[in-house]
């Protein structure tokens, strides 16, 4: 027999989401994002953060919890509200910001250079900033001395500079294996 929650708030979904079965849990998954909430327009992906923005949410939803982090970042409310905030409504925010969550980090994972041997006995592994070096790389890229202004630029931008480079490098690394061949072929005749 499947049991009924009463879930009105996004306190009550903390309080009883430890105690439903896979199916209602599986149904949680399925709230879509409603268009408002609270008075303020939901967004429906996350395409017009900053970097800094981006990184404010992953790093308060490890700290206190998505619901918190989806408050906080994409609607300008503080954390009290969160836990009063209707709670379907910020199962779909949830949703949203999870698999949107997922999409970003698959774009910039499919920007990733896979290292040659030579690379790794040199340690590039220890080369890993994370977000920092991410906006590191952007305010060299850009001739920026803040990196307050890199974190302030959407990280949408960031990625297309990011893609731009690597293909860039991907074209001169095939130009370059071409002209390599060519210049084999040229010196056997």
């Amino acid at each position: 027999m499947q049991k009924r929650f009463k879930m009105k708030t996004v306190a009550d979904v903390l309080h009883w989401e430890p105690f439903l079965e896979s199916d209602q849990i599986d149904a949680l998954k399925e709230v879509a994002p409603p268009a408002r909430i609270g008075g303020t327009d939901a967004p429906q992906d996350l395409n017009d953060l900053t970097l800094g923005q981006l990184i404010q949410l992953e790093s308060i939803g490890a700290e206190k919890g998505v619901f918190a982090a989806i408050a906080v970042v994409l609607l300008g409310k503080d954390e009290d509200w969160a836990a009063k905030a209707p709670a379907m409504e910020m199962l779909g925010l949830r949703n949203m910001v999870v698999a949107e969550q997922d999409r970003i980090a698959g774009l910039f994972r499919s920007l990733a250079h896979e290292p040659d041997a030579a690379e790794i006995m040199a340690g590039i592994e220890s080369l890993n900033f994370g977000m920092f070096g991410l906006a590191d790389w952007y305010a060299r890229r850009m001739g920026i001395s803040d990196h307050d202004e890199a974190f302030n630029t959407p990280w949408l931008r960031i990625w297309q500079c990011r893609k731009n480079d690597h293909d860039e490098a991907e074209y001169q690394k095939r130009l370059q294996k071409i002209r390599t061949n060519m210049a084999k072929s040229q010196s056997k005749r």
